[in-house]
Order: structure tokens, then sequence, then C-alpha cells
């Protein structure tokens, strides 16, 4: 029985030996690498190259490439590839069914190529190595770069035909946090669909990838010709994230991933204390991709809304209506720079901090009685209109604003990087105002029952300086009068014409 075993072991080792001579004659000389770099530029069309080829028998036979490189220059380095296949591929030179394990490597958006392996095609003959099949995908640790942003993706996946199924997605950056699943219908068309979910989501890293996946600008274009059009659809939520300076929560939208474009459509998310409904479009085919942001907003906090533009306070209340912007960028600082387009909106129940409006008024005319407080005019029920933003400033010719006191209309510009303030128009006092307000100011800057006198207001937002054009209200308090005194001297010529009758 010693003998048996001794003779068994001897066996064993001798068979080890001989499938570790087969393997490292066969799947790792220097002829075999140089033929597989061959195999593989010739299926990518760009130049591949391999700076390491080793192989292992234990505990299944493996192809190692170590240093690999894809495309001049090299958008596609991965630091260690596995081949994982069976005994078959010592004596048919033949790797199928093949487990591919790629690990710590780098894959710079746009690719040159499409990356994705198809078992459609018939394998290529010759004396060297050939990969004609892969049934298992895993990733370990593969960096997604689009310059300056990087992803890190592990992928666990199987393969049957031209079919992928992904078992999981995980995406890490910082400090985006992505997990998912799904499946490619079609590997050949880049077609499918993906479950994602977020704990944390950076919108910047997102938008940056997406773009890159999809993009047709340039040499880009022609790389893309050469690869694989996209059509991938991703439902994804995010409990919570980030997009420069503005946080949000509970976002949830329909990625749509087409070549030269990127839609979130519908997309959903709460943000500044109240909520945002629209879509987000991307259009990639240009050098710098063009977005374009559509939709409602409702409830948004204005104090933090102006805080997250750098400005600390001078406004409060809260902010709905309709958001159609546009930018020149997919990165969030120049998407913020470049933002331009219209919004239609109103501020309800807020305050404007130090608007002496309604005392600056009154006081403009030689301290007549009812002299309202310092600080009167600050509050207001509504302030809204239609507001163009471009070069981050945001203009209105129609802006008009309600309150208790006083209603002004006329028109706006404010600096968002500075919150300088300029707006002029006609405020009209209140009647309660108009009757306390003195005999002067009554009699020559009234109409139909109220003051109304025109006023500018300058300054920053927050600490606003209020002036009214006096030379103009005399103007206008002329016309008044010679309005009343005309209408007078009528009524008074009607009336003894009658007598005289």
């Amino acid at each position: 029985m010693r003998r048996a075993l001794i003779v068994a072991a001897v066996l064993l080792l001798l068979v080890a030996g001989g499938l570790y001579v087969a393997a490292t004659r066969v799947l790792a000389s220097d002829y075999a690498r140089t033929a597989l770099e061959q195999q593989l530029s010739a299926q990518l069309g760009q130049p591949v190259h391999i700076g390491a080829l080793s192989a292992a028998i234990y505990p299944h036979v493996a192809v190692d490439l170590e240093d690999v490189t894809i495309g001049a220059p090299a958008g596609v380095t991965l630091a260690h590839v596995r081949f994982v296949t069976g005994a078959r591929a010592l004596f048919s030179r033949t790797i199928s069914d093949a487990e591919l394990i790629v690990r710590n490597s780098r894959l710079t958006l746009p690719l040159p190529v499409s990356l994705l392996p198809s078992n459609t095609g018939a394998p290529g003959r010759g004396p060297g190595v050939t990969i004609a099949s892969i049934r298992v995908i895993s990733l370990e640790n593969v960096e997604l770069v689009a310059p300056p942003r990087v992803l890190r993706l592990d992928l666990e996946a199987s393969i049957a035909g031209d079919r992928l199924e992904i078992a999981s997605l995980s995406l890490r950056g910082s400090p985006s946090r992505i997990q998912g699943k799904g499946t490619l219908s079609s590997m050949a068309r880049v077609e499918g669909a993906i479950e994602a979910k977020a704990d944390a989501l950076d919108l910047d890293e997102l938008m940056a990838i997406a773009s890159a996946l999809t993009t047709t600008a340039g040499d880009a274009q022609q790389k893309r010709e050469r690869g694989t059009p996209m059509r991938m659809t991703v439902t994804l939520t995010a409990t919570r994230g980030q997009f420069a300076t503005y946080t949000f929560g509970d976002l949830a939208t329909t990625i749509q991933l087409a070549t030269g474009t990127v839609s979130l459509a519908p997309l959903a998310v709460r943000t500044l204390g109240g909520q945002f409904n629209g879509r987000l479009e991307m259009d990639t085919r240009s050098t710098v991709g063009q977005l374009r942001l559509s939709g409602r907003v409702d409830r948004l906090d204005v104090a933090t809304l102006m805080k997250a533009n750098g400005i600390a306070g001078g406004i409060t209340g809260t902010l709905a209506g309709t958001v159609t912007l546009s930018a020149s960028a997919t990165d969030a600082a120049t998407v913020l720079q470049t933002a331009h387009g219209t919004i239609a909106a109103a501020i309800t129940n807020g305050t404007l901090e130090h608007l002496d409006l309604v005392r600056t008024v009154v006081l403009a005319f030689g301290k007549p009685s009812g002299v309202p407080p310092e600080g009167s005019g600050s509050a207001f029920t509504r302030l809204g209109g239609t507001f163009a933003l471009a070069n981050r400033v945001v203009t209105s010719d129609n802006v008009s604003l309600a309150s208790r006191d006083f209603d002004v209309t006329g028109h706006s510009r404010l600096q968002l990087l500075t919150g300088a303030l300029d707006a002029r128009g006609d405020v009209a006092l209140s009647q309660e105002l108009t009757a306390q307000a003195g005999t002067d100011l009554r009699r020559y800057a009234q109409e139909d029952g109220r003051v109304i006198v025109p006023a500018t207001v300058d300054g920053t937002i927050d600490r606003p300086h209020v002036s009214v054009d006096v030379g103009a209200a005399m103007k206008r308090a002329l016309q008044n009068e010679l309005q009343r005194r005309t209408k007078t001297l009528f009524e008074g010529l009607f009336k003894k014409k009658g007598k005289g009758q």
C-alpha cells in the first residue's frame, strides 16, 4: 500500500510537471504572447501591447497578462488580466468558455474601441494562442477616467451568446457610492437596462462619466464610429447627493444613454427645502457638451438658495415657478458660469431686509405727517416676474412686488456673484398709507386714490439703498395737478352753462 501511494504521488508530480511545462511552452511562451498581441490588435483595430504573459495550472489552468495597453497613445491600461480556462487549452491552444478577470486597471474615456467581448465570431486559426469565447467577466478596482473625474468600478457578469447578465455593479467616486445590476440584451449593439441605487451621489461625477461614454466629438467621433453605438437605460435613485454648492436628496430618474446624447427624464429631486420635477438633457456631439434643464420648482427656500450662490442674507421667502436653462459644459463650475435662460417664478411671504422703502418715500416730500418707523416696507406677500439669466446676472423687465403697505412694478438687475442690485420702478402706497401721508404728498403724487412715486433700489441684496426720484415725482405731480385743475375748470363751465339755461 505504501509503495502504491508513493507511485501515485510520483505520477501526480510527473503529470503536474508535464502540465506546467506544457502550459509554459504552449500558453506562456514569447511566441504565444506575440501571437496574442497580433490577434487582439486585429480584433480591436488598435495596437495592443502585452508586457508579460505567464501561465498557471493550479487551482485551474489560467493565462495571466501583465501591463497590457491598448491604443496609441494608450487609452486602456490593464495592470493584470487573467483568463481562467480548461485543460483543453494546453492541447488546442484555444481559450474557450473562459473566466475573464481584470484587476487594478485604468480606462480613459471615451474608449478607443469597444471592449465588450463577442462570442459570436469563429476563433482565429494559427499556431498561437486564440481567445475563442468568454463566459464570465470580473472587474476589480478598475478606474473609469473622464478627466479630472475618476470612478472605480467593480463588476460581476456572465455571458450567454450576445447577452450579458450583470449580477453586481459597483461605482465608487468622491463621494459617489452606486450599486446596481442589470442586463445587456445585446453586447454587439450595447443595448440594455440597469437598475441602480446610490447612498451618495455627485451629479458632477455622474454627468462627466455619462458624457464621456456617449461623446462623439472630434477624435472621439472617429473612435465611436469604429466602435459600438450605445443605447442604455439606467433607472437610478439616490438618497442624497450634491451638484457644485447645491445639495439634494431623494433623487429619482431614468437615464437614457445613447450615442451623442444623455437624458435624465423624468427627473425628480428634493433640494433647497423644496422640490424640482423636470428633465436634464445633454448633447455630447460637440467638443463642449450642451446641457439643458427644464421643469418646475416648488417650495424652494430662497435664503438657502442665495446662500448656495454665495450671498448670505438679504431676502427670504418661498420660491415656485418654471425653469428653462441651458449651459455649455458638463462640469458643475462651468455650468453655473455659462447658464442662461428664463425663469418665470414668484417668491411668496418673504422679506427684503433693510428695505426701508415706505419711510424713504414719505420722507422724500419734506417730513409730512404719519412718518412710518425705520425698517418699514421690508415684508412682502409676493415678488415675481419673468427673469432672464446670463453671465450670472438675473434681469427682469416686468418685476412686481406686492405687500400690505405698497406695490411696486418695474425692472431689476441682480449680480449673483456680488449681490449687486439695481432696480427701478413705481411705488404705489396702500390707500391706508396714502391717507396718512402729508398733504403735499397726497396732492402732488396721488393717482386713483394712491400715492405713486418712482423709486430706485441699489446697493446689494443684503444692504439695499432706496432713493426716490423727486424730479420725476414732481413732474408727474404737475401733470396730475394740471389734469385736476383742467377737470375742475370744465366741471365749473358745465355747471355755469347749466344754470344759464
